[in-house]
């Protein structure tokens, strides 16, 4: 790899990671977080934790075949419905694994 290559992904990973650490919940983050939990939501609705999980708050079911979209360490703003997974980007019953196709020839012999 050229040293400016090299630089720059060094300084890439760099920012990934404080990236990264930046969204960690700090030491006793919820002692400091007022909350307005919310016991009970519409049907159209269900409990989420918010960041961090300090509180509970009500966001919006997404059926089957809805769009979804996961964060890592951020709380969705609406989940799947029960008994639905998010599975690259919808709410589906089974979230079956994508194999290569190399993989699948192997299991045709």
């Amino acid at each position: 790899m050229k040293p400016a290559k090299r630089s720059l992904f060094v300084v890439s990973v760099a920012v990934l990671c404080f990236v990264g650490d930046a969204i960690v919940c700090p030491p006793n983050y919820c002692h400091t977080v007022r909350c307005v939990n919310e016991d009970t939501c519409p049907e159209t609705h269900v409990l989420s934790p918010t960041f961090c999980g300090c509180c509970n708050r009500c966001v919006p079911k997404i059926g089957e075949g809805g769009v979804c979209l996961q964060f890592a360490g951020s709380p969705s703003s609406a989940l799947c419905d029960e008994g639905l997974i998010c599975c690259r980007g919808s709410c589906q019953k089974e979230c079956e694994r994508e194999m290569p196709s190399s993989d699948k020839n192997y299991l045709t012999k």
